[in-house]
């Protein structure tokens, strides 16, 4: 561009020297391409304005698809963003498509080493190369007031090579309409699983809930409320062999504006309760998929920021008995449960360190009686991170496990 400024000004300057005299009239046919070539350079100088304003564009939404992914428990869930009131999406890649559409994914490689060692017998090693995750999301706006996503994800060791894991429309939850209506394949936000570890936390692992869901609610600065249902897969017995929605969740969350209570600090609280915990993953260890009676759960998370710390805390448990014989991994009554400590410290620029303290009760051996371990994460460059994460676990059968994970990931 700049040089095509450049020939511009010299062959005006050459029909310059070339003209009459000063002190003559001004030939009409000069004068005219003198005008024209004005005009002609000031376009030039619009368009290279226009490009270098793209250009900035394109750089600030990776920018932010990188900082999204890398504070959002590493693969998004964007139907659980929903929960949040302060609108922490990635902005992504815009298309040329009147600019409705974005564009943005991640891609994780991740070496692992695992030596549990089992109260009587010898040690069991296990290591491998895995490709953890590769997504893509493609967000439009199809108006105003209207959204649509579509969230395709591989995850190394699925049945289907790839998985429409989200597919949502969400109506509303903008300034001037604060109610919203959200309807698709999502992730009811029963609980939210924010960490800064590679590996996800035993909450996560026992209670997320994935389904074809509808949800109503109410969202603004400072408070967020929503109400769902679905049918989940697991039923009562006496159900049989009717197969209706049976499954409802309400939630409320509370945002603080950032620095609205004191300067780089930034609360997020919530709680959730749902009449059927085994309808997320827990269900997949519910024998037959049917119980005596649905047994409700309830969930809390906190989640504090103030500047360069971060603390992350949730709870979730069932709030009765399941009956014995209906996990697969108990044979007595269970009241399974799980929380996560997480603290995360960014003093230095790239780099992020993170420890973390978890435990559950009632899971049998399905996940560790107490895990404790710590992350450090380094943007080696833009929107590249490498990590490397240890995790000690204890179960309650004695079995003791070290895991070392390292994850090579990107985001864009």
């Amino acid at each position: 561009m700049k040089g095509v400024v450049g020939n511009i000004a010299l062959l005006a300057l050459c029909l310059l020297l070339l003209g009459p005299p000063p002190a003559q009239a001004a030939d009409p046919t000069q004068e005219a391409i003198l005008q024209e070539l004005r005009a002609l350079k000031q376009r030039v100088s619009d368009l290279e304005g226009k490009l270098a304003e793209a250009q900035k564009s394109a750089q600030d939404a990776q920018k932010a698809a990188a900082e999204a992914y890398a504070t959002s428990g590493r693969s998004l869930k964007m139907s659980q963003q929903v929960a949040k009131t302060k609108d922490k999406q990635p902005e992504g890649l815009l298309s040329e498509a009147g600019k409705r559409l974005k564009i943005y994914g991640a891609i994780e490689l991740e070496g692992s080493y695992s030596n549990k060692k089992p109260k009587n017998g010898e040690s069991v090693t296990d290591s491998d190369f895995t490709l953890a995750t590769a997504e893509i999301f493609f967000e439009a706006a199809i108006n105003k007031y209207t959204k649509g996503l579509l969230h395709l994800l591989y995850e190394q060791g699925d049945t289907d090579p790839i998985n429409i894991d989200e597919a949502f429309i969400l109506v509303g939850q903008t300034e001037d309409m604060p109610f919203y209506f959200l309807g698709g394949r999502m992730y009811p936000a029963i609980g939210l699983f924010e960490t800064y570890m590679v590996s996800d936390p035993i909450t996560q692992n026992t209670f997320e809930t994935q389904a074809s869901a509808v949800e109503i609610g109410w969202a603004q600065d400072w408070f967020n409320v929503g109400v769902g249902t679905y049918n989940s897969t697991v039923h009562q017995s006496s159900d049989s062999p009717d197969n209706t929605i049976n499954t409802y969740y309400v939630r409320a969350q509370f945002d603080a504006k950032e620095n609205a209570l004191a300067d780089g600090l930034d609360i997020n609280a919530g709680v959730a309760y749902t009449n059927n915990i085994a309808g997320g993953n827990l269900g997949d260890e519910v024998v037959g998929e049917t119980v005596q009676d649905l047994v409700g759960g309830l969930s809390f998370m906190l989640n504090v920021q103030y500047k360069w710390m971060v603390f992350n805390g949730e709870y979730i448990t069932a709030l009765d008995d399941f009956q014995a014989g209906e996990l697969s991994f108990i044979d007595s009554k269970a009241k399974p449960y799980a929380y996560n400590l997480e603290l995360a410290f960014m003093p230095i620029e790239d780099w992020t360190f993170a420890v973390r303290y978890e435990g559950s009760g009632d899971l049998g051996d399905f996940e560790p009686e107490r895990q404790y371990g710590f992350t450090v994460s380094w943007n080696l460059l833009p929107d590249t991170a490498l990590s490397l994460e240890y995790l000690r676990g204890d179960y309650a059968n004695d079995d003791e496990r070290d895991l070392v994970t390292t994850q090579l990931a990107v985001a864009f």
